[in-house]
């Protein structure tokens, strides 16, 4: 897969414009594009869908997050014009990280590899910026997507305590960092 990049001009701290493109996993093709505003609904419904009815983020949650493109980085997966899954990330430049901050994908589209695609197009994204790390949070007891992010060259740095809203669950903080992944320079 092959992403392209173009610099925006006036402001030199701002994210790469990521242009739309096709991709192909497993014979299906899916539009892989930046998340707007208008997408936010959808992102509710496909949090409700993977969590049991209840979305994590509320809609000022994904309108404070696509009010700053500048510093983040939300995609979203298309199946014949509708939305199926989406990820974001954060830009923290300060510390030269990407950080993970959402990714769902509905139900009976997981395990085809659109999650994977989706990190593997922020990975890129980042890398194509000099990020030095990406970094994210998973539940303590989904142990699926730990898997996943381990596949990826995640490791486990620590535990955050009643991290998650709510149940006050633990999250298992992950660090894929650049430095250690062969090819990359």
């Amino acid at each position: 897969m092959f992403l392209k990049f173009k610099r925006q001009q006036h402001l030199p701290f701002n994210l790469p414009k990521f242009e739309a493109q096709q991709v192909e996993i497993g014979g299906v093709s899916f539009a892989l594009r930046r998340a707007t505003l208008k997408d936010i609904d959808t992102l509710i419904k496909i949090e409700e869908a993977v969590y049991e009815g209840v979305a994590p983020w509320l809609l000022r949650d994904f309108m404070s997050e696509l009010s700053r493109p500048h510093v983040r980085l939300y995609l979203v997966v298309e199946r014949r014009g509708q939305v199926i899954a989406f990820a974001g990330a954060a830009y923290r430049s300060d510390i030269g990280d990407m950080h993970i901050t959402n990714i769902a994908v509905v139900p009976i589209w997981q395990k085809h590899g659109i999650g994977t695609m989706l990190l593997e197009s922020i990975h890129e994204f980042a890398h194509n910026m000099h990020m030095s790390t990406m970094t994210l949070e998973a539940r303590r007891s989904n142990t699926n997507a730990q898997t996943l992010y381990r596949k990826l060259g995640y490791e486990q740095t620590e535990i955050k305590k009643g991290y998650y809203l709510g149940d006050h669950e633990d999250a298992v903080s992950m660090t894929l960092n650049f430095d250690n992944q062969t090819g990359n320079n």
